[in-house]
């Protein structure tokens, strides 16, 4: 199988030695979510995950919940047997954050922001 460099999707050294917090564990990013399913890229290839139990019962708001374009922590590098698992999410350095749908006044994580150059230029040519 051919290893994926994620440098490329922006996996600073700075996020390696976060992610060396946790040998047990393999890093990836999150590509894209649905419901609560998250589309992970690691440099294991493209993988399925979830967040794990004891995750979900620790996050206190939204923002604690992994968004696209997060470095998160998974429990193997393959989901042949099942969804991966994530258990944490690395640090943000900032985010694209707007308010929460509803009456309760939390913040929603849309996107991350790692790369300046890709978030702006996209921004300005969507089209609703």
């Amino acid at each position: 199988m051919k290893s994926i460099d994620i440098k490329k999707y922006g996996f600073t050294d700075q996020f390696a030695a976060q992610a060396n917090l946790y040998p047990e564990q393999y890093a990836g990013q999150v590509i894209s979510q649905s419901k609560n399913i998250y589309q992970i890229i690691s440099e294991y290839g493209e993988l399925r995950g979830e967040i794990s139990g004891k995750f979900r019962f620790e996050a206190k708001v939204l923002s604690d919940f992994p968004a696209v374009g997060d470095f998160v922590m998974i429990d193997r590098n393959s989901d042949k047997n099942g969804n991966v698992i994530i258990h944490h999410v690395l640090p943000r350095k900032s985010a694209f954050i707007r308010k929460a749908a509803g009456t309760a006044n939390e913040e929603q994580i849309c996107a991350m922001i790692y790369q300046k150059n890709y978030l702006l230029p996209n921004l300005l040519r969507w089209e609703p």
